[in-house]
């Protein structure tokens, strides 16, 4: 059986990892903001997602495979569930802007509190803003306000290639050309070695959304790898169809 919930934080410590944003550059052809514009335009056509999948993991902590449920209603909450084998119910967390209630099942205990970034980072052994969870999540790479006056621009193939850095460390990020979604992100150390990729797979389009099937993460050097496949998504009912089931008999614990 999975361990827990550790799965679940080990999937948003990777991701939000590969997903922070750092100083950028401008290249020949079109500009960053361009493809900013049209990256973040073609996130936005998905605003809620409800889907459920399959995460296994490779580590030298821990090997499974596990189930998992995904509900987002952008730009507010997030719900996910992470069930072991059998159907266990492991884990439940519903995150809004302003709290969460984290259900641990195997402890049945509770814990509700405020979505401050301390609060977040204790939850999910990482530390995430709301946006990033969401950007994660739904495996829709948002490029934020920050300043990218540096940024590269390149290209190879059918993609673009956006490159940033970071004192020793650079970072890639690969666009489908035709369709502005984020196909791969890569952070490299000064000989350009792994430290962290993910890449999103196996796309498909259904109004005017290009979503990926299959979300692939690894970290070479700790051989850590993540491998996350979705089906039966439905796109934007906007609401969550889903819902925390506490029963009355678990501990709660209220934080500030």
């Amino acid at each position: 059986m999975i361990n827990k919930s550790k799965l679940l934080f080990l999937l948003t410590a990777f991701i939000f990892y590969s997903c922070t944003s750092s100083e950028i550059k401008k290249g020949d052809g079109m500009s960053f903001e361009e493809i900013k514009a049209r990256v973040n335009a073609s996130s936005e056509r998905l605003f809620s997602l409800d889907a459920d999948g399959e995460i296994s993991i490779d580590s030298p902590e821990l090997s499974n495979t596990g189930s998992i449920t995904v509900s987002i209603n952008k730009p507010d909450s997030i719900y996910t569930k992470l069930e072991g084998p059998f159907g266990i119910d492991v884990a439940d967390l519903l995150i809004t802007r302003n709290d969460f209630i984290y259900y641990n099942v195997m402890d049945n205990k509770v814990i509700k509190g405020v979505s401050t970034p301390d609060n977040l980072r204790y939850i999910m052994k990482v530390k995430v803003s709301f946006d990033e969870l969401i950007n994660a999540f739904s495996g829709k790479y948002t490029f934020s306000e920050d300043n990218y006056e540096d940024a590269m621009v390149t290209s190879e193939g059918n993609n673009y290639i956006v490159t940033t850095k970071s004192g020793l460390e650079s970072r890639k990020f690969w666009i489908d050309m035709k369709s502005y979604f984020v196909t791969k992100i890569g952070t490299y150390d000064e000989k350009g070695n792994i430290k962290i990729e993910i890449i999103y797979d196996n796309f498909y389009e259904k109004d005017g959304i290009y979503f990926p099937k299959n979300i692939s993460i690894s970290r070479p050097s700790e051989k850590q790898n993540i491998w996350l496949t979705y089906y039966n998504e439905e796109f934007n009912n906007n609401r969550l169809t889903y819902k925390l089931k506490i029963p009355k008999s678990a501990k709660t614990i209220l934080w500030k």
